[in-house]
């Protein structure tokens, strides 16, 4: 990917939309996790891609392409967010399993899983566990301290855990 960074930085837009194309599913999962409508989901795309496209120039290090342009929709979806001021829920799409130590069989669809918690817990759970980034991954993404990353998991999995009946952990 870092090669096509390059390629798009100097104007190469079919290097840039082979990038897109590449992440293009992840950005859309991580946009539904915050924004209901697809027309919101869309039109936060459709800023990021932009804003990446007019902006990949001040990009300093090519191997965080993807980490950047994930920031810069995670941006776009809060601003649609705050625009429109409604809840924000839902993600489709497979299972996810959060280990549970009193149920090792309990996968919970995704959408009802998090429904309860608040926004920035839904992220940070779509990008560990959805997603499979490291807690340094996504404290470079969110820029939150690594360890607050670490808290707000513990936290948000004892949530659910007490909602669904699960001792705390």
């Amino acid at each position: 990917m870092e090669e096509l960074v390059k390629r798009a930085k100097n104007n190469d837009e079919e290097a840039f939309d082979e990038i897109i194309l590449s992440i293009e599913k992840e950005m859309y999962l991580i946009a539904k996790a915050r924004l209901n409508s697809d027309d919101d989901i869309a039109d936060a795309m459709q800023e990021a891609v932009l804003s990446c496209y007019k902006n990949i120039h001040k990009l300093r290090d090519n191997s965080l392409f993807k980490s950047w342009a994930i920031r810069i929709l995670i941006n776009k979806c809060n601003d649609i967010y705050k625009r429109r001021k409604r809840n924000i829920v839902s993600i489709e799409k497979d299972n996810i399993e959060i280990e549970d130590k009193t149920n090792n069989e309990s996968n919970l669809s995704f959408y009802i899983l998090i429904r309860s918690l608040n926004e920035e817990e839904k992220t940070i759970l779509t990008l560990y566990y959805y997603f499979k980034y490291t807690t340094k991954e996504i404290s470079k993404i969110l820029k939150i301290n690594e360890n607050t990353i670490k808290s707000k998991i513990i936290r948000a999995k004892n949530k659910l855990k007490k909602e669904y009946g699960g001792e705390e952990a």
